[in-house]
Order: structure tokens, then C-alpha cells, then sequence
């Protein structure tokens, strides 16, 4: 029985695809099995709540996934590409070296940045995989899908933070056992508040990510608008001297692009320094 998330259970409106339509609609157009006031249906209303608030968060992971992935591929593209053909160029002539420009781990993560054009598709888990040329976990499409697309299926699962959302959402105990339905629809709701808060907190790693490249973008940008490769010709020390610097400020660059806001397992990734203050 397939359902969407993009709106919510119970008196909210909910949106259903495929077979069984009209039954799920009637089930969720029908009024409240419990009787008004009673702890049942306060445990059933408390539980739509806790879907409405996990379309809500959803939503927001989902357009702030789409803004950050556009800027990574932004940054990539209109600054880091251009800033490897100059050090390239400035290699061929003699002028300057990869190795003396980028060190360390800035070097590795710009070596390991894809070059050339990419594939909306084979960019769809970088805000949350970081910025790379392999594939996200095949364990992740059930996640993927449902953030970008909100639909939970029986047939799919989807997990969030150890939370298996379809039969969260879909809480229905037999209406004649009130202390079980309201047993029931806590346990739900406790989950549903589960995967919420995870989902909160990939948002804020997507939001200071955001930041931090956008920042970090700004100030490289404004750099290599300084670099001619014709200054380097009459060997002054200052072009070599803002080289050096852009070359460091863009392997930094590159590091946050790759930086992962989940491990391939699912679970969030440990931020580096400046971002876990």
C-alpha cells in the first residue's frame, strides 16, 4: 500500500499512488475510531502530529540537499576547474609546480574531485556523500527516493536512524484495545520523533556546509581573479606568493566539498573542527 509523505496521515490530507487508493483514502477520511477526548484518540492525533513534523523536516533536508549539491557543482566547476587549468599551464611553462602549490590533504582532495562534466543522476547523493566520482551505497536508493519523492511503500523500506518509517507512519491498531493503540501510536510517534531529530541534524551539517563552501568559494574566486598567468613572467615574488596561498585555500576548498555529511552506513559523519564548534 504505497503512500506519500509529502503530506500527512489521519485529518491531514494524504496523497497515495498505485493500487488500493481509494481504501487508504476512506481509511484516512474516516473519523477517529476513538471516542472524543479520550487518551486513545489524544495518542492518535499526538502520532499525526509526529508525521505532519517528519514531511516538514523531509521537505527541508530535500531543498536544502538540492541548493547544496547545486553549489558544489557550482564551486567544482566555475572555481576549482579553473584554478587546475592555470597550475597546469603554469607547469608547462616552467613556472610553477603542482607539488609545491598543494600539499598534504588538500592535494588528495583535489586529486580525487571528478573532472569534466557530470551527470545531474551521478550527482544526486554528493550533498550527502560529498563531492566524488563513485556511486552511492545501492542500500541508500530506498532513501534517496523517499527524500526526494516522499513516497513510502510496505514494499521498500525506508530507514531512518534505525526507524523503519512506512509502518511508523502508517500506525492503525484495532481500535477495540485502547491501551494498546495508545501503547501503539506512543511507540510510533517515539520513533517518527527519532528519525525527525536525525533528519534535523543532516540539515544543519547541509546548511554549515553550505556556509563553509560558499565562503570558502568567495574568497578563491576573488583570488584567482588576481592570477594572470603573464605576471609570472617577469618572476616577481608576489604572484608566486598568491599562488601559494590560493593553492592552499583551495585544497581547503576541496576538502569541504568531499566532506560527507553521512557515513556509507547511514549514520552522520564526524564534522571536522571548524564546523562541530
Amino acid at each position: 500500500m504505497p503512500i506519500f509523505l509529502p503530506v500527512a496521515l489521519g485529518g491531514l490530507a494524504l496523497t497515495a499512488l498505485g493500487l488500493g487508493v481509494k481504501r487508504v483514502l476512506d481509511e484516512v477520511s474516516a473519523r477517529s475510531p476513538y471516542a472524543e477526548g479520550s487518551a486513545a484518540a489524544e495518542a492518535m492525533a499526538r502520532h499525526r502530529e509526529r508525521v505532519a513534523a517528519l514531511r516538514a523536516v523531509r521537505q527541508r533536508v530535500k531543498e536544502r540537499m538540492h541548493a547544496y549539491g547545486e553549489r558544489q557543482e557550482s564551486t567544482r566547476r566555475e572555481t576549482v576547474e579553473p584554478f587546475l587549468t592555470l597550475l597546469a599551464r603554469l607547469e608547462r611553462w616552467g613556472q610553477a609546480s603542482a607539488a609545491e602549490v598543494l600539499t598534504g590533504s588538500g592535494r588528495e582532495a583535489l586529486d580525487a574531485l571528478p573532472r569534466g562534466p557530470v551527470l545531474r543522476g551521478s550527482r544526486q547523493a554528493w550533498a550527502l556523500l560529498g563531492v566524488s566520482g563513485e556511486e552511492p551505497p545501492p542500500a541508500w536508493e530506498p532513501l534517496l527516493e523517499w527524500l526526494d519523492r516522499g513516497l513510502l511503500t510496505e514494499e521498500v523500506p525506508v530507514e531512518v536512524a534505525g526507524v523503519s518509517l512506512y509502518p511508523a507512519a502508517a500506525c492503525r491498531p484495532e481500535p477495540g484495545h485502547e491501551a494498546e493503540a495508545v501503547s501503539a501510536f506512543t511507540k510510533a510517534g517515539d520513533a517518527l520523533r527519532r528519525a525527525e531529530s536525525f533528519l534535523e541534524d543532516v540539515h544543519t551539517r547541509l546548511e554549515a556546509l553550505d556556509q563553509q563552501v560558499g565562503m570558502l568559494q568567495g574568497r578563491a574566486s576573488v583570488q584567482l581573479a588576481y592570477l594572470d598567468p603573464a605576471s609570472f613572467e617577469a618572476e616577481r615574488p608576489e604572484p608566486r606568493e598568491r599562488l601559494l596561498r590560493l593553492g592552499a585555500l583551495m585544497g581547503e576548498l576541496a576538502e569541504a566539498l568531499r566532506q560527507p555529511v553521512l557515513l556509507r552506513d547511514g549514520g552522520l559523519a564526524p564534522l571536522p573542527t571548524p564546523l562541530s564548534q
